[in-house]
């Protein structure tokens, strides 16, 4: 049940990376960064708050009150790093780029916390440092081929 909800929870991460990256290259929205994050996290309040509420029946007491508000901070900030991140790389790097971040936090919290570590955790990892390194050898051979065929098409050109 986990395997299947972090891959699906990977495939709408990919969804969502690709469609915003859409949303901001698009003439016509012309949605920029910080708009996209503002309506994506007002949505997401507006999905969250109920459903908190709604499992602790209570209003949140005084202590927890900085604790949500930092939350709130850090996730804002994150968001708008990322969606700015996104107008200078690919939807498929910046998917990349996210899954080695997971891959490195799981990994923090072994070192900080002394999680334990079972084969499958193990095997998740290889899995992930062999993801990254293929794409980054597909990424290298695709600008290979892409000089290499605009230089063909430039020494083309002067020779007419």
């Amino acid at each position: 049940a986990v395997v299947s909800t972090q891959s699906t929870g990977n495939v709408v991460d990919c969804v969502q990376n690709v469609y915003s990256k859409k949303l901001m290259s698009d003439e016509i929205t012309g949605v920029s960064a910080n708009e996209l994050q503002f309506y994506t996290s007002l949505s997401a309040t507006c999905l969250q708050v109920p459903l908190w509420l709604l499992s602790r029946m209570a209003l949140p007491g005084l202590s927890e009150v900085p604790l949500l508000l930092l939350n709130g901070l850090c996730f804002h900030l994150q968001s708008v790093i990322a969606y700015c991140l996104m107008n200078l790389i690919s939807p498929v790097t910046h998917s990349v780029a996210n899954t080695v971040k997971r891959g490195l936090l799981i990994w923090l919290s072994v070192m900080v916390f002394g999680n334990p570590v079972s084969l499958y955790n193990w095997l998740g990892a290889g899995l992930v440092i062999a993801g990254v390194f293929l794409y980054n050898e597909a990424k290298k051979l695709t600008d290979l081929r892409r000089r290499a065929s605009f230089r063909h098409t430039a020494s083309k050109a002067i020779l007419m």
